[in-house]
């Protein structure tokens, strides 16, 4: 997931009152009656915008204003729209230049980011509360009143094609958006990143055409963290966006391979199978089966790690190498399968030892002991994700359901080492996609990984 922060700046508390610290500890004791536990409140409005949000008293507000439209949603002379939009999201709206949003930006010190996944776009505005409102009306010009205009568009698309220049060069994020084309026919096989052939055609025209099709009032949601409900409830009137109820296709796997081949000895490969949507029984024996594989990279400094795939797959290596599994879940479907970096010379070796783990996991299953370091590995990841303002917004952001730490705890920990296992075989047996990107002369083709 990529950002685009219009305002460089992050100090938040630049236009704190100068006598906030001195009247700190005095304010303590009000603050200590205050319930800081309050609980998540969400309101659908009648047109179909979502209001969520929860007071936790901070210094700092937080609104995002969540669009459920992502690259998925392009269509083939489409593709890279959303990139687009995401680049030119600080050009003229109709009530504010460029220079306009970025000054009033400056003035309140507030700082506005976009992301955007393959399936919502996030416009995220974070402020000191006494200047919230004043923030939330840049915010909702951008998303409501751009104009995107021709000339600003050609004069900005050299961002656009810069962050293609960068991506160009940086295989990991590459080997992301292959795995993807190869995984899917459809949908989510859609690049978070404009095609180079397709960037000429990202003009007003058509963003505009895009933007009314899919930016529609009940793919809205708005989520405040530290603010009143009441408030984020006024503040939706400012964001008028078209009715509508556009389609979405459902995103059908398939097994294919994808290779591009350069000359770079260092070789990025990654190997999926058909995962589990968001709304899956499965959802937490994925992503258990992930964290018992082995999720992330080493947390011990210098070390290749303890996972259980780099004690039995690095070995196979003679020069440095790391691997690593990854679960990806989204509304309809989902992609379960692992990420290979190596040299040229031992690429070859370090997949074939990958299949063979993974059949012997298929086989005998993990152990007792595998599937609670996996449970306490997740959990630790699920805690630490919430003790952030971020994590806490992002949860938010997915819903209400995310934000009770304790009753996702102990989701984690009803799930038997059974469902795990069972998981494990089914990718195992199932029909897989490959992607791969460098040198790739001693990398064996798909099928005979397979045989």
């Amino acid at each position: 997931m990529t950002s685009l922060v219009l305002r460089a700046r992050s100090d938040l508390l630049c236009s704190m009152p100068k006598r906030f610290a001195a009247t700190a500890s005095a304010s303590q004791a009000k603050e200590a009656r205050r319930n800081l536990k309050e609980s998540v409140r969400v309101t659908k409005l009648d047109n179909g915008v979502v209001i969520a949000s929860l007071e936790n008293y901070s210094p700092i507000s937080r609104v995002a204003a969540v669009l459920n439209t992502g690259s998925r949603d392009e269509s083939h002379t489409e593709q890279g729209s959303t990139h687009a939009l995401r680049v030119f999201s600080n050009l003229a709206t109709r009530n504010f230049s460029s220079f306009g949003i970025t000054r009033n930006l400056d003035q309140i010190g507030a700082q506005l980011s976009i992301s955007s996944t393959r399936e919502s776009t996030t416009y995220l505005l974070e402020s000191t509360r006494n200047n919230t409102s004043r923030g939330v009306d840049i915010l909702s010009e951008i998303i409501s009143r751009p104009q995107l205009r021709h000339w600003e568009i050609d004069d900005a698309r050299s961002r656009l094609e810069f962050e293609l220049d960068v991506y160009d060069q940086q295989p990991e994020l590459k080997i992301v958006e292959m795995i993807h084309k190869a995984s899917f026919k459809n949908a989510l096989s859609n690049s978070l990143y404009a095609p180079r052939f397709n960037v000429a055609n990202l003009k007003s025209e058509l963003l505009s055409d895009f933007r009314e099709k899919n930016f529609t009032s009940n793919r809205l949601t708005l989520v405040g963290l530290g603010m009143q409900h009441d408030d984020l409830i006024r503040y939706a009137d400012q964001f008028r966006l078209p009715s509508g109820s556009p389609s979405r296709q459902t995103a059908q796997y398939h097994s294919s391979e994808l290779r591009e081949e350069n000359l770079d000895d260092l070789v990025h490969v990654a190997v999926s199978a058909e995962g589990v949507s968001q709304s899956s029984k499965e959802v937490l024996a994925s992503a258990l089966a992930s964290h018992a594989f082995g999720s992330v990279y080493s947390r011990i400094k210098y070390s290749n790690g303890a996972t259980r795939l780099s004690r039995s797959v690095l070995p196979l290596a003679r020069e440095a190498a790391g691997v690593t599994s990854f679960n990806a879940n989204y509304s309809d479907a989902g992609l379960f399968g692992f990420h290979l970096v190596g040299n040229t010379n031992d690429i070859g070796k370090l997949v074939k030892g990958l299949y063979q783990e993974l059949n012997q996991v298929a086989k005998n299953g993990f152990s007792n002991e595998e599937i609670i370091r996996a449970k306490i590995s997740l959990k630790s990841s699920l805690a630490n994700s919430l003790e952030s303002s971020q994590g806490f917004l992002d949860a938010l952001i997915k819903g209400s359901d995310h934000i009770d730490a304790d009753q996702v705890l102990q989701s984690v920990d009803a799930v038997q080492a059974n469902d795990v296992n069972a998981f494990v075989k089914r990718i195992a047996s199932s029909k897989h996609s490959l992607a791969a990107v460098g040198d790739l002369s001693q990398l064996p083709r798909l099928d005979e990984l397979r045989a």
